[in-house]
């Protein structure tokens, strides 16, 4: 079963120690709005390019999305 876990608010650095702790499956949202943003999003690519996780990115509301890491690795 996976979990997930918000860093949205967090500051830059929580989305490398969040990835570090979670489980294959696990999600973590890093950013909530309307475009890709916010202090985690260059942590997530480089580690999505890295094979670590997949990003991706759901919708909310009307012009708003979760951008969402997924371990994989």
């Amino acid at each position: 079963m996976s979990n997930k876990h918000d860093i949205s608010k967090e500051r830059a650095g929580a989305f490398i120690k969040q990835l570090a702790e979670a489980e294959l499956g696990d999600e973590i949202i890093y950013h909530i709005g309307k475009y890709a943003a916010g202090p985690h999003k260059h942590d997530a690519y480089n580690k999505a390019i890295g094979g670590l996780c997949v990003v991706y990115q759901r919708r909310l509301d009307k012009g708003v999305f979760a951008y969402t890491a997924k371990k994989v690795k």
